[in-house]
Parts: C-alpha cells; structure tokens; sequence
C-alpha cells in the first residue's frame, strides 16, 4: 500500500541545515515492525509517523522512531510533524496539539508556502542528579580540564533525559571527537532507564550558545539539531544563571548548521517553549507491504 511521505529540514535556517526529517502520514495501517523498518532504512536521526489519537485531547498521535527503535518523544520531529500536518491540509497557521509517549504537546505553526517558523512547548523540566562526567569527557576526547569553571554538569529531561556538559570555550568544543563505543559503555554506566543525550555546550554570549549533541543511538554518534535537548538545555540556563531566552547554534560541526531558540522559566513546574525555522523540501509516496 502506498503512503504519502514527506521531507522536511528543522531548525535550518538556510538550505542544507538543520536535521532532516521523513514524515508518513495517515500511517495507521503501518505495522510497529514496519516502522522500525523503515526507520532503519532511512537512516536519519528520527523518522516520524502520523496517527488517529486515543487521547481526546490530541489532534493526533505522533509516533518517533530511531534507528534502534521508537522512542517516547522528539524535538525536531514534533516540529517538523507539526508543520507537514499545517501543510498537506491547507493551513498556514495552525494550533495543534500531538499525542506522543510522555503525554500531550502544544503546537503553533506559521507558514508562508513551503518554510515557516514553529513553536513546541515541551513538559516542564524535571532535574535530576549531577554525575561524574569523567568517563564522558573522556568518550568525547575532552579533558577534564576543559570544563566549564562555574556550571556543572546535570541531567534534565521535558521528555527525554539530556546531560548537560558546559564546556569552558567554543574551540573546546569544536575540537571534541566522539569514540561511541567509549560513549555507551560511559552512558550505561549512569544506569538510567534510557541513555541521556549528552548536550556540550559553550557560551558565545549573553543569551547565545553552542552546542553538540552526542547520541549513541544517532547514526554517526551526533546530531544537527536536538530540540529534545535544547529545552532541558534552556530550564537549565534558566535556573542557574536567571537566562530566560536562549539561542542554540547547533550542527556546525555537521555541515548541518541549526538554530533552536528556547524560552523557558527557573520556576519549577513551567513549560519549555522551543522554536525553529522550517523547510519542507520534498514529497512524494512509500509503498509499504
């Protein structure tokens, strides 16, 4: 049977940035191990599957998958879902609400023809425990030295657990080389229930960072552009130096150049809200057997 499918970059400002994403919509008669299939076959970072809800509180159910398998929740593909679902019904604004596996997210989209701008607000952050980051350092080629001297490590999640690692200065962390190998045995040692992202970041500016993001289940071990991170990433900055606006640069590294911008609260128990650009470059249909 075939199935519409469409390619979106999130995050990118320009053409050839930020993550790029395939979206399958009307996927109900889509099978898990189908999914996970073609996930893999893809090879991008997330592939994303639109469904009818269950929840009556969602517009509709947003299924991610990873190489490795589905995961609960995303940030570049709940924005590029959001913006593909405005798109192939007509819409050049739209509210929407998504059904995903932590629960439900609110939506806002604006397009003008193929690209536009789209607002998530993710879960508020829950902060948990700040570990030793010697082995993870070390998996990414970085001293323990090359810290940051004030802002330590910590693990926050909106939806997935991310490790935030400020790094002491940008040529710091334009120079880390991730060993994956060396990166999932030092992210199972933490004994999470899921492998943390683990956001490098280093400051340009009041209200500007860089960062990279090291997934061991990623193909190629990094991301472009993880708006999974960047929320938890934009709480922290929140709670610890009362920064309440944050713009990410991400993906230099890649070739893949990315900007996610983040609003957040230090006050516990506010949402996160993060923002990008949007570019809808390709479509077409997928047979699946």
């Amino acid at each position: 049977m075939e199935y519409d499918i469409h390619w979106v970059e999130v995050f990118a400002e320009r053409p050839f940035g930020g993550n790029l994403l395939p979206v399958i919509t009307g996927a109900d008669g889509i099978s898990d191990e189908s999914m996970a299939t073609l996930a893999r076959r893809f090879q991008q970072a997330e592939t994303s599957f639109v469904q009818r809800p269950t929840d009556d509180r969602a517009d509709y159910l947003h299924r991610i998958f990873m190489v490795s398998g589905e995961i609960p929740f995303a940030g570049h593909p709940s924005i590029g879902t959001a913006a593909i679902v405005a798109h192939t019904t007509g819409r050049s604004s739209a509210s929407y609400v998504q059904q995903t596996g932590v629960g439900c997210q609110p939506l806002q989209v604006a397009l003008r023809g193929s690209s536009g701008r789209v607002t998530l607000t993710q879960n508020p952050p829950e902060f948990g425990r700040r570990p030793d980051p010697a082995s993870i350092l070390d998996a990414i080629g970085v001293s323990a030295a090359s810290r940051h001297r004030d802002l330590g490590p910590q693990i926050v999640s909106t939806g997935l657990p991310t490790l935030v690692l400020p790094l002491a200065d940008v040529d710091i962390l334009a120079a880390a080389q991730v060993d994956r190998a060396r990166l999932e045995a030092a992210l199972d040692a933490l004994d999470l229930q899921q492998r943390p992202t683990v956001y490098a970041v280093a400051r340009v500016d009041v209200g500007r960072w860089r960062a990279r993001a090291f997934v061991a289940d990623v193909p190629g071990g990094e991301d472009a552009a993880t708006g999974s991170a960047a929320g938890p990433f934009g709480a922290y900055v929140a709670r610890h130096l009362g920064e309440t606006a944050t713009v990410i640069d991400q993906g230099i590294e890649m070739g893949s150049p990315s900007r996610l911008t983040v609003k957040a609260s230090p006050t516990e128990g506010d949402t996160v809200d993060v923002t990008g650009a949007v570019r809808i470059v390709g479509a077409g249909t997928h047979d699946v057997p």
